[in-house]
């Protein structure tokens, strides 16, 4: 048994439910410069692998992107985002009944996201959605050195904790997510909510496989109802 003290969370695909508002919005922020639209898989694989919006628009981008032009289009983006995830971004069912169990157990909360926001955009967020009174500290990727794979935002939301590493639950929905918990040495787990292929999360051997935050109560409550490989030699039998 694994004495679990704090879990800490990505946001995108894991928690929120954001991806076809932001595809939305990087397609109007590319189109006056005549870019786009980006299919859903293409935009899907850019996110998955943990790349940057500026690594997005320059795989994107026809002809190479200046300094200029970069800080015109992520503003565009950001702003229209901000707009549209007022209403078109919500929770994934079950997070707040997740939260408020971790909160009766005295288990930690955090968060570790790849987004280049501000943390206090991100508490604006959360506050927007009423989940900020659960969570202990917000980590971005503004704050570090490398974004996921790397584990910089996973140790630095750790050391805030003030709980070891060993006793953190990472849980994300991409494969970048699962590889960056275990460089970190926390116990990985991989949700099927976001965009995601599942065998690539299986293939990336997080300690478990969920279908959705639902299931992470029984996984903390026992340990092993779920184990990634397991369920998948019983998918092939």
């Amino acid at each position: 048994m694994i004495d679990v003290k704090a879990l800490i969370f990505d946001i995108d695909g894991t928690l929120v439910d954001s991806f076809d508002a932001y595809r939305e919005v990087f397609n109007q922020g590319v189109a006056e410069f005549d870019v786009g639209p980006i299919s859903r898989d293409v935009l899907r694989d850019y996110l998955a692998k943990g790349l940057s919006l500026r690594e997005i628009l320059q795989n994107v981008f026809v002809s190479p992107m200046d300094d200029a032009a970069y800080e015109v289009c992520r503003a565009k983006i950001l702003q229209l985002f901000k707009q549209v995830e007022q209403e078109g971004v919500k929770p994934f069912t079950g997070t707040e009944a997740l939260f408020r169990y971790l909160e009766a157990k005295g288990i930690k909360i955090g968060i570790a996201t790849g987004r280049t926001s501000s943390p206090e955009d991100e508490w604006l967020r959360f506050r927007r959605l009423g989940l900020d009174r659960y969570i202990s500290t917000i980590v971005t990727s503004r704050e570090v050195e490398h974004r996921k794979p790397a584990p910089d935002a996973i140790i630095e939301c750790s050391r805030r904790l003030n709980i070891p590493l060993e006793q953190c639950v990472i849980v994300g929905d991409t494969e970048s997510d699962i590889v960056a918990a275990k460089r970190a040495g926390a116990i990985a787990v991989a949700v099927t909510t976001g965009q995601e292929n599942g065998d690539v999360l299986l293939k990336a051997e997080p300690a478990v496989v969920l279908k959705d935050l639902g299931n992470l109560i029984a996984y903390l409550e026992e340990q092993k109802p779920f184990h990634a490989l397991s369920e998948a030699r019983q998918k092939e039998e």
